[in-house]
């Protein structure tokens, strides 16, 4: 047997343990009985908020007392579609939609400045997203990076980051993207390198190869970036053994921390992306099966842990505890207001949430009257309020109790006592008096134990999809069970 077979065996025979516990925890409810997942990135998900005016989500909303919100920027554009983005946008060259696009862009940041009352908006991090902000020319890029930083305030901006496509910043235009970022103030990139193995990156539609990827990573690392780079598990084309090759040679790359992604294959932003059709349609390349899914997240861990690598935010590793997006961890774990701008981006308050239309039309056409391009929202209750408060900074990192008083107005423990006694019986959550954390297995199923604390109407999959044991979710889920007499 050659070495490399051993280690695939050794690392199996540990996933395999580590799926028995999941098999466990499925018996008890926590887990969907299919192994379908909703990745519990905003609550109540960002697939559910309802219609709403502006004048609903944003009428009597105030800048926090310190003037800071962090920043959100949309740009939907790619050079092609991946076979598992499920995000609208539009694809190729699209010189003048972009050029369209970007000026109704500027159009409405002035309008919410105006909405504020602020002339700036004074940021602690700011994250461009997509689409591919990269995949604009170097002249739009400029021509949006100083209509951007114009009405912005950077003193107190601690991180810039560029979520880009390695193609994007490889040719001439490339290097003069780069240059360009760096004059505005860009310090971090989240290259989206997604695998090391080209077929793989075939079968989701990558441009690039690895090699390719390789050398996106090194020049921005030579050119002074923080670099995170992404990665994609369960995809069609993975098995454990080349996902496994995959994270050996992560774990070696040039950059300072690792994000790994399980596959969505169910729509979590405003469109659903083609993977489905590879779970309907018979003759696709199959998606690899739950217990597949389940030990790839393990290799992941076992190799990261062998290479000094840390989880600093959830699925986001590195061997420096100081490396982390500040942007998540403002939004996700501190719960700072954030504002997003452009279609589909969403803004996330201190006690409300809005979310931007998906068409290119309607987004447009309101601006044209002179109105923000929000369209759905929701705002939260005291009962909707106390689960946003654990759901998210647990998901991540941990729940601070002094921090849910400060947010909430209650205290974490006369709330939702007996669901927290439940998950702490079962060894998935710990409590030091001062902050509940995670135990490894429960970081391992981060987003079913925060689920847990999803109201009924906000649950990914009805009841029946879980094993009716004590840890199913809708079980002590009523407004008495979570607040009671907290108020």
């Amino acid at each position: 047997m050659s070495q490399q077979q051993e280690r695939y065996d050794y690392l199996r025979k540990r996933a395999e343990e580590k799926f028995e516990i999941v098999q466990e925890f499925q018996r008890k409810g926590l887990v969907c009985l299919d192994g379908d997942f909703v990745p519990s990135v905003h609550y109540p998900p960002i697939t559910q908020y309802p219609p709403v005016t502006q004048e609903f989500i944003l009428g009597d909303y105030t800048v926090p007392q310190d003037g800071k919100i962090d920043i959100y920027v949309h740009i939907p554009f790619c050079e092609r579609r991946c076979l598992f983005c499920h995000y609208p946008g539009k694809l190729g060259s699209q010189t003048e939609e972009k050029n369209k696009y970007l000026s109704y862009l500027e159009r409405e940041i002035d309008l919410y400045l105006d909405v504020l009352g602020i002339s700036k908006i004074k940021p602690r991090s700011i994250l461009l997203g997509g689409g591919t902000p990269t995949y604009l020319t170097p002249k739009q890029l400029e021509y949006f990076l100083k209509f951007l930083t114009d009405r912005i305030d950077m003193s107190s901006c601690a991180q810039f980051n560029v979520d880009l496509d390695p193609n994007s910043i490889m040719d001439e235009d490339g290097m003069e993207r780069m240059r360009i970022m760096k004059a505005y103030g860009v310090d971090r990139l989240t290259v989206g390198v997604q695998s090391l193995n080209d077929e793989v990156l075939k079968c989701m539609n990558r441009g690039h190869d690895a090699k390719r990827a390789i050398q996106a990573l090194e020049r921005s690392m030579d050119m002074g970036y923080q670099v995170n780079a992404e990665f994609i598990y369960g995809h069609p084309g993975q098995t454990f053994e080349n996902w496994v090759d995959v994270v050996d040679q992560a774990v070696q790359l040039p950059a300072h921390e690792l994000q790994f992604y399980r596959l969505k294959v169910q729509a979590y932003g405003d469109l659903q992306g083609a993977i489905i059709n590879n779970r309907r349609n018979s003759d696709a390349i199959p998606i690899p099966d739950f217990k597949e899914t389940m030990m790839m997240k393990q290799a992941s861990y076992d190799i990261l842990e062998e290479n000094g690598f840390h989880e600093n935010l959830r699925r986001v590793f590195s061997r420096q505890r100081k490396i982390f997006s500040h942007y998540a961890y403002n939004q996700c774990c501190n719960l700072f207001d954030q504002i997003g701008f452009g279609i589909t981006a969403f803004s996330s308050y201190r006690d409300r949430f809005a979310l931007n239309t998906q068409s290119f039309e309607e987004y447009y056409d309101k601006i044209d009257r002179g109105l923000l391009p929000v369209n759905r929202g929701y705002k939260r209750d005291t009962e909707q309020q106390a689960r946003w408060a654990i759901v998210l900074p647990m998901k991540n990192r941990d729940v601070r109790k002094a921090d849910y008083k400060r947010v909430t107005g209650l205290d974490f423990d006369k709330v939702f006592i007996k669901k927290t006694e439940r998950l702490k019986r079962n060894g998935l959550l710990t409590d030091d008096g001062k902050t509940v954390s995670l135990t490894p297995v429960g970081k391992f199923l981060a987003d079913e134990v925060v689920e847990q604390y999803n109201a009924n109407e906000f649950q990914p999959f009805p009841r029946s999809n879980y094993a009716e044991g004590e840890l199913n979710p809708y079980l002590d889920n009523t407004t008495e069970d979570a607040i009671g007499d907290a108020e």
